[in-house]
């Protein structure tokens, strides 16, 4: 999903959230580069009305089903029914050296992928056949 702003993103990633979860998917993760990011992506979806949101930190020892909210990095080797990238862009994954975290991210998928961008899209994503994905503009 490409939004304009950021507050249209998360507004968007609320939305796309009701749904899955109204779907009955147990396990759902926004997934975003950075734990900063996680943090913020956390706090812009507070402020539109999620619920039941829970931030993942390096500190959290488990992980529940629910809806969470995690860095790339903490979420190697867990997979989730639904992953929603907060951040798809090229601003946020340029460098070849990010192609296996962004890689590691969109693989936690088992039913459902939703990626979000209020720019550019990512070169790894701008390289694939466009007949591979969907895109919905807001």
């Amino acid at each position: 999903m490409k939004a304009s702003n950021d507050v249209e993103r998360a507004l968007r990633i609320k939305e796309d959230l009701a749904a899955l979860m109204a779907e009955g998917l147990d396990s759902i993760a926004v997934i975003t580069k950075t734990a900063a990011e996680s943090r913020e992506a956390y706090e812009a979806l507070l402020a539109q009305g999620g619920e039941n949101l829970r931030l993942v930190t390096k500190e959290t020892l488990t992980f529940e089903k629910g809806t969470l909210i995690i860095p790339a990095y903490l979420a190697k080797g867990v997979e989730f029914d639904a992953v929603l990238i907060y951040d798809a862009s090229t601003q946020t994954y340029h460098r070849e050296s990010e192609r296996k975290l962004f890689y590691t991210a969109c693989t936690r998928a088992m039913h459902r992928l939703l990626l979000y961008t209020t720019g550019d899209w990512s070169h790894f994503i701008q390289a694939l056949d466009t007949s591979l994905y969907e895109v919905v503009w807001l």
